[in-house]
């Protein structure tokens, strides 16, 4: 089978968030199952590839906005899992991620590589994902191209509503597109709607949270197109490259560990301390590197994430912060977003600066030394299509306490290898962390 990956970010190439990852990931796996799969992006002006050689495979030519444009096609192998990546270049719409046009621009690129055959290679299944190439599957329709379409929805509340004019820069009629009638009124045009309704089949990131979008508590207004999909909609359940994890993560942490209470290390390159004794060298290390009081009976809580308080419930954690003693406690915070929201931590860290950290960046080496150091990661989610986060800090020997939504739900064991809560709320959130660390130290 010859499938071909559509994604617009790719780690190490790339990374915005968690997409990168899977990007990474997913496809390594399908090729050890021997799926000839290939992966596409944009070639951004940012993307770093190192010491990559990239060979130029062709150009394609077509019409966007009524211009002439030209996209040349370059291939690299991804550095880890050989797997072959297609380079898509255009300095006007593929230098720089701007919506709609970049995805747009992006989405009709693929349709013409295939359509005009530029690869030698013709995919079996296009997988697109999210908003960004979800006018794929229409589009392909529109220019007559027999290839079979799977799209995933990573989070349905990213949908990319924009102007009908990205439609008449395609050259799709807004009046063809039956499935637009009670939009065209508005003038606008939905991405992810398009490629829900026109994809051969949907999945989402997570078995309970492809049944948590076809309610109207957590459809984000598209339940009502999601049902009529109903049976031709499936979750399944994200996971994390643990070879890949060990081999490259944990190198990124101070004192490197064995992840499992047994097992011996092979890699003679490199001292590997036994898992109890890791965990204690790693969380002293950072409760210095960050400020905080050395103590190893103290428990350490992390946060990591986007400061998004319609989703990563950093209100109802804030609103815990402010009503505990935080004396017997020490919390790490990593994540960045709303600024406001970023200030009011801010401030709780500066009353009580041997306590809480609070890293308002973007930066993985601290994230893995958080994950290899704490006692427990708090993923307090409003909703969570899946999410990574639970488990990296299960890879790492870290007990996950989350809301019990989406892909927590799927992943997390309520009392084995985590802890789940049930109401959203600060109260719930502060007994399963008492509850936890009453019954664990």
């Amino acid at each position: 089978m010859n499938v071909l990956f559509a994604v617009w970010e790719l780690d190490p190439f790339i990374k915005v968030g968690g997409l990168g990852d899977v990007a990474r990931s997913f496809p390594a796996a399908l090729k050890e199952k021997g799926i000839d799969i290939r992966i596409v992006i944009p070639y951004y002006k940012v993307l770093k590839l190192g010491k990559q050689k990239k060979i130029k495979v062709g150009k394609v030519k077509f019409f966007y906005d009524k211009r002439r444009e030209v996209v040349d096609v370059y291939l690299v192998y991804h550095p880890i899992s050989k797997v072959p990546v297609y380079l898509v270049k255009n300095k006007t719409y593929l230098g720089l991620a701007k919506f709609p046009d970049t995805y747009a621009f992006f989405s009709l690129t693929i349709v013409e590589i295939i359509r005009g055959n530029i690869l030698y290679w013709k995919p079996d299944i296009i997988h697109c994902n999210d908003l960004h190439t979800s006018l794929v599957p229409l589009l392909l329709h529109e220019r007559k191209v027999n290839v079979k379409t799977l799209l995933t929805i990573h989070n349905l509340s990213y949908q990319g509503e924009t102007s009908i004019e990205v439609l008449e820069k395609l050259g799709i009629a807004a009046s063809r597109c039956k499935i637009l009638h009670w939009e065209i009124k508005s003038k606008k045009v939905n991405f992810l709607t398009e490629g829900i309704i026109h994809a051969d089949v949907v999945t989402t990131v997570s078995p309970a949270y492809a049944r948590e979008i076809l309610t109207e508590e957590y459809g984000c207004g598209l339940e009502e197109i999601l049902q009529g999909k109903e049976g031709r909609i499936f979750g399944i359940l994200n996971g994390i490259d643990n070879n890949w994890r060990h081999l490259m993560h944990n190198r990124a942490i101070k004192y490197p560990y064995l992840t499992l209470r047994t097992g011996s290390n092979k890699d003679n390159m490199l001292k590997v301390y036994s898992w109890e004794e890791g965990k204690r060298l790693n969380k002293a290390f950072l409760q210095k590197k960050l400020g905080l009081k050395i103590n190893p009976y103290i428990p350490l809580v992390s946060f990591i994430g986007r400061f998004d308080p319609q989703q990563k419930g950093i209100d109802i954690l804030h609103k815990m912060l402010r009503r505990i003693n935080l004396e017997k406690y020490e919390f790490t915070i990593l994540g960045s977003g709303d600024p406001k929201w970023e200030e009011r931590f801010a401030w709780l860290s500066k009353f009580y600066p041997k306590n809480i950290s609070c890293n308002f960046v973007f930066d993985e080496v601290l994230a893995n030394q958080m994950y290899a150091g704490s006692d427990f990661i708090l993923i307090p989610s409003k909703f969570e299509p899946c999410g990574l986060i639970q488990m990296i800090a299960m890879f790492f020997g870290t007990l996950p306490i989350a809301h019990v939504t989406g892909g927590l739900r799927d992943s997390i064991k309520d009392g084995v290898n985590g802890f789940l809560f049930d109401k959203y709320t600060s109260k719930a959130l502060e007994n399963s962390l008492k509850k936890l660390i009453h019954g664990s130290l």
